[in-house]
């Protein structure tokens, strides 16, 4: 098992915190309240503490991300996907592919991911989604709506919003 860090940025008074291996960043989160909430929800709180500047660099981009900032160097992000399995890393990678501003239905990952027919496959993967909002799962909606998001469809819209996705 490799062994994992915890970085924590504080920026505009929210806190991220992300988790990081020798192969990249393994988890992170969306701003909070407070820094131990945000460890908390990366489950980051046995962890050596970081404070590397690429540690603070990734994290300032998945700061900017979740204000809805285009990053345009998200390709120089090495995400460590080791503890999931071939296909849940093929539905991550299709929901990275999907542009900014733009959404895709569980079935569109599901056939970009070579698994039809399993959208509710997608579901589950973005469900458990640990690289939120770097794999933006917020992109990915229903066919008959805007589907689920675990911190509530009003964030899910807010975040859609601040890309560009729907109209104001």
């Amino acid at each position: 098992m490799k062994e994992k860090r915890v970085a924590v940025l504080l920026r505009n008074g929210h806190c991220i915190a992300g988790v990081f291996t020798s192969s990249g960043l393994f988890a992170t989160t969306l701003p909070r309240k407070s820094c131990q909430e945000a460890i908390r929800a990366v489950k980051g709180g046995s962890f050596v503490r970081s404070d590397s500047k690429e540690d603070l660099r990734i994290l300032n981009a998945v700061y900017d991300i979740a204000e809805g900032i285009e990053v345009p160097s998200l390709d120089k992000i090495n995400l460590d996907l080791s503890e999931m399995t071939e296909k849940q890393r093929r539905v991550v990678k299709a929901t990275l592919s999907i542009p900014r501003g733009e959404t895709a239905t569980y079935g569109e990952v599901a056939r970009k991911a070579g698994l039809p027919g399993a959208a509710r496959f997608v579901g589950n993967v973005m469900a458990t989604n640990r690289l939120y909002p770097l794999v933006p799962c917020h992109r990915v909606i229903s066919s008959s709506g805007i589907g689920g998001y675990g911190l509530g469809i009003e964030k899910k819209i807010e975040l859609l919003r601040r890309e560009g996705a729907f109209a104001d």
